[in-house]
């Protein structure tokens, strides 16, 4: 039954971490921002609006106030004529064509519905219409008063009203002036400018932002819009500057219409952090997932390692880091099973060597005094039969001495001695020494290569590698078979000595073990060629590599630094 994971906790899984500190440093900054613009926003849009806000009022005071200066200028003009104060006084038609001329071309502006004069006592004595007149006292029987009007004084004239628009009267004020009798200094009633009320609050203009500002005209009798209708304003108001004595230009301001567009945006940003958080755990979460599932195979890797699996290999899909990582472990597990591989080999063959050895030198001393016994009896027997006898046991002895040295040099073979060794000799040497030995299995020897090739070996250690290989190859094929003795280059730094046959080649079962000392499938064999080819090879700074297929032949190869070129 298998374990379950051990569950991370934050500070031990990198994954976690990661996550934590991505979403921190992608959303903090986003919550940040959100939060300085919220706080300073409102400040900032206030500046910006109250500049323009103040410059607005103060543009809608100087026309109101060129406005009242000039209707000023126009009565005073009318107040100065002589016959004016006279005028107020009677009710007669104004015998004067000069003067009735004068009033209607005063009164015929578009500001005005007309031109009142008024008896000392406040009733309207005189009526001079304009081209706007309409209404009370002009068209209308109702009866005209001033009662209960707020009457503001400034520049030496009075301000009456404003009166609100009614059914079939629009919204006016007057602009009045006292009249004096020039002769007497006595009062003479008063002359006033009807003027249109609509012409005032035109004046105030457009809103700064449509439906955020709302422009008004504070008066004594009340607020009024810029059509000149009565208005009660909410919200914040803000003055302007004032024109006359309770007459004021104002914007009154809606904050929600006014910040409307802000709290959009803050919400939008909000909403865009939110979204940026649940996409970065969506994100990660599928991110971590798969990268622990990445990370899987390594860990369990280590593990089977860790217990000896020492062949466990770790599939790599991908070039990216991970699978970097990957083929850098499946490298570094064949490294470390080939090390522990030929660390045990090399005790093994160390614990063999000693022993062996031991054994050589036992046993050869007794051979010799064997040998040398044999030797003596063969001079002196004469029948036939057992001088064959004593031939064949010193031809045994002989063969258990060979082995002998073969067990004496794998137990301690000599250091090497370097020197440059060329393929050409080496190949000649190995061809003459072993033609008759092939001539006599019926094989065919051939040499192959490219002959300019120069090892950094021994010379005579080079030699019993190859005389072993050849002998093998030979041993191995059938009669009309062919051996090739090839070098050729195999790399920076190496070349190498190849011999192949045309043999039975040797199952991929006992492949692995070939070289194994005392190892063979050869009835008479004793196990050491190759052992001592391999050992004589790695010592020289080489390699052995071995390939064959069963049924058509066996490969081997030596592999053997070759002189570094002078700097």
């Amino acid at each position: 039954m298998k374990s379950a994971a051990p569950t991370l906790k934050i500070g031990n899984s990198i994954v976690r971490k990661y996550f934590l500190v991505s979403l921190l440093g992608s959303v903090l900054p986003m919550i940040v921002v959100a939060v300085l613009y919220d706080r300073h926003a409102s400040v900032l849009l206030e500046q910006i609006t109250g500049e323009r806000i103040s410059a607005q009022l103060t543009a809608t005071a100087s026309r109101i106030n060129a406005f009242f200066d000039v209707r000023v200028y126009q009565i005073e003009t009318l107040s100065n004529h002589p016959a004016v104060p006279q005028l107020a006084l009677q009710t007669a038609p104004i015998a004067d064509p000069e003067l009735d001329g004068l009033l209607r071309l005063e009164a015929d502006v578009p500001d005005l519905y007309g031109i009142l004069l008024l008896a000392p006592d406040g009733s309207l004595t005189r009526i001079t219409a304009g081209q706007a007149a309409s209404g009370t006292p002009y068209w209308s029987g109702e009866p005209f008063s001033l009662a209960g009007l707020a009457i503001t004084q400034a520049a030496g004239v009075d301000v009456v009203g404003p009166v609100a628009p009614r059914a079939g009267s629009s919204g006016w004020f007057l602009i009045r002036q006292p009249l004096r009798n020039l002769h007497n200094g006595d009062e003479a009633g008063s002359i006033a400018l009807h003027v249109r009320l609509a012409s005032v609050t035109e004046l105030l203009g457009d809103a700064t932002y449509a439906g955020i500002l709302q422009p008004v005209l504070k008066t004594p009798m009340g607020y009024f819009d810029v059509v000149g209708q009565p208005v009660s304003p909410t919200g914040k108001m803000v003055a302007g500057p004032e024109v006359l004595p309770g007459w004021q230009p104002m914007l009154v301001i809606d904050p929600d219409q006014l910040f409307r567009p802000f709290m959009t945006a803050r919400q939008g940003l909000y909403f865009a952090s939110l979204t940026a958080v649940l996409v970065i755990i969506v994100l990660f979460s599928r991110f971590a997932r798969r990268l622990r599932q990445r990370l899987e195979p390594l860990t369990r890797g280590a593990a089977a390692i860790s217990s000896g699996q020492l062949d466990h290999r770790i599939a790599t899909a991908s070039e990216d880091e991970i699978g970097r990582v990957a083929s850098a472990f499946n490298a570094m597990a064949g490294k470390l099973q080939a090390l522990i591989e030929r660390t045990v080999r090399v005790e093994r063959l160390a614990v063999l060597g000693e022993f062996a050895t031991g054994v050589a030198h036992e046993i050869r001393n007794p051979l010799a005094t064997i040998k040398t016994t044999v030797q003596a009896l063969a001079r002196s027997e004469k029948d036939g039969e057992r001088l064959a006898l004593l031939e064949d046991v010193g031809a045994e002895i002989d063969r258990l001495n060979r082995v002998m040295g073969d067990l004496l040099q794998f137990g301690r073979p000599r250091p090497p001695e370097f020197e440059a060794v060329p393929a050409r000799e080496l190949l000649a040497r190995i061809a003459a020494q072993l033609a008759s030995a092939a001539a006599d299995a019926g094989v065919a020897l051939n040499t192959q290569g490219d002959a300019g090739i120069v090892f950094r070996a021994d010379r005579d250690q080079m030699i019993q590698i190859c005389i072993n290989l050849v002998l093998n190859a030979i041993q191995a094929t059938p009669p009309g078979g062919v051996v090739t003795l090839r070098s050729a280059p195999a790399g920076a730094g190496e070349g190498l000595i190849e011999v192949r046959d045309t043999g039975c080649g040797i199952p991929a079962e006992i492949l692995a073990r070939i070289t194994d000392p005392f190892f063979t499938t050869k009835p008479k064999g004793t196990g050491l060629g190759l052992s001592i080819a391999r050992q004589l090879a790695e010592v020289q700074g080489g390699r052995l590599v071995i390939a064959s297929v069963a049924g058509q032949g066996t490969t081997v190869q030596v592999l053997i630094p070759t002189p570094r070129e002078a700097a």
